[in-house]
């Protein structure tokens, strides 16, 4: 009905009841229509006229939820927190699927101002009242308090209430993504990798043009990397890496030269690590901590491939850059290792005092400590 309809409705209306009804009506038709504003000032007429408890609180979460529709997140704090007072359940005309839904907008709310605890106390009443909303808002619960739960470094929960929410969603539903990659971030967060890359794996399953595909491909390759698969770990590098160059994203990609190296270090392919690194220090990287390990590559592999010349050479100019920096255990036994190599016994005994005060508890020391 239009305005002018509804007015005259309005007016003929003999008791309260029907009035009530018809406000109750056309607030929802407009809301439907989106026109948020208009249903405020209907749904505000409705609960001056009332006084039953339970009825105002209704209105008042309906202006709530029409406030936080259209983004003003202070008048829908205000009415959805009266809403929730005004509520009663011990009295008549209490709606328990109106009194869960006002719950999870104020879940919605405090999540997104970045009250994690407020947020998922609201979202546990609304849990409560679960079987009276409707399919979305279930499963939106439940993946709101897997957040809640993430947020709080409660990846157990996290986990448990990301399935509740894939066991309610349509399996064409584009939220089956995220659902799956909140869980492989929950299970890297409890270091069980191999479930993490089996979730992360089923993100790009569901969509393989996933908005966070490069950063689900670099956690998948970090998830590797901590497994110590590195031939995984390369792959998945390499992926990025042809993909960057596809799409053009070709800038800042020093980091990658970085993982890639290092796995190509690890797998004993010594002269395509060098490689790597070589060309990333070409490209010149402007952040100190990625050129100091960059460099400090060049020592490793070059001791590796028996040019301990080069690896010490290297290794110095390093040192005089930082001497501290990722990956730094690989770097300071192989510079000991190099002088001794190469007889000189007094840089050598310098570093290997210095790796046994660095990395006491590093084997590399019971053998070090052998050689004279």
């Amino acid at each position: 009905m239009n305005q002018k309809q509804f007015d005259a409705k309005l007016k003929s209306a003999t008791s309260i009841e029907e009035r009530t009804a018809l406000l109750d009506a056309y607030g929802e038709e407009l809301f439907n229509k989106e026109k948020y504003a208009v249903a405020v000032r209907v749904y505000s007429q409705a609960l001056t006229i009332r006084n039953r408890p339970n009825v105002k609180a209704y209105f008042a979460g309906r202006i709530g939820i029409c406030y936080f529709n259209s983004g003003n997140d202070k008048e829908a704090f205000k009415y959805l927190q009266q809403s929730a007072r005004l509520f009663n359940p011990d009295k008549t005309e209490f709606m328990e699927d109106m009194y869960g839904f006002v719950y999870f907008h104020l879940g919605a709310l405090y999540e997104y101002h970045g009250k994690y605890a407020q947020s998922l106390e609201a979202r546990k009443i609304c849990e409560k009242y679960a079987d009276s909303q409707e399919k979305d808002t279930r499963w939106m619960l439940y993946a709101g308090m897997g957040r809640n739960y993430e947020a709080l470094g409660k990846h157990d929960e996290a986990i448990r209430y990301s399935q509740k929410a894939i066991q309610v969603i349509s399996d064409n539903d584009p939220g089956l993504s995220y659902l799956y990659e909140s869980m492989a971030n929950n299970y890297m967060g409890l270091n069980q990798y191999h479930e993490a890359i089996k979730h992360f794996s089923k993100v790009l399953e569901l969509d393989p043009d996933f908005e966070r595909k490069d950063d689900i491909q670099l956690k998948m390759g970090g998830c590797y990397h901590l497994l110590a698969n590195y031939k995984m770990a390369l792959e998945t590098y390499e992926k990025i890496f042809e993909l960057n160059q596809i799409t053009g994203k070709k800038k800042d990609q020093h980091w990658l030269y970085l993982k890639i190296a290092e796995c190509y270090f690890h797998l004993e392919s010594f002269e395509k690590s060098l490689l790597v690194t070589l060309e990333m220090l070409r490209r010149n990287p402007r952040k100190k901590e990625e050129k100091v390990e960059a460099r400090s590559y060049l020592t490793n592999n070059y001791y590796e491939l028996g040019r301990y010349k080069d690896a010490v050479e290297e290794g110095e100019k390093t040192l005089k850059m930082a001497k501290r920096f990722i990956n730094d255990d690989l770097f300071y036994v192989r510079m000991a290792l190099s002088y001794y190599n190469l007889g000189d016994k007094k840089n050598f005994r310098k570093y290997r005092t210095l790796y046994r005060k660095m990395f006491k508890d590093d084997n590399w020391n019971k053998y070090m400590d052998k050689l004279q």
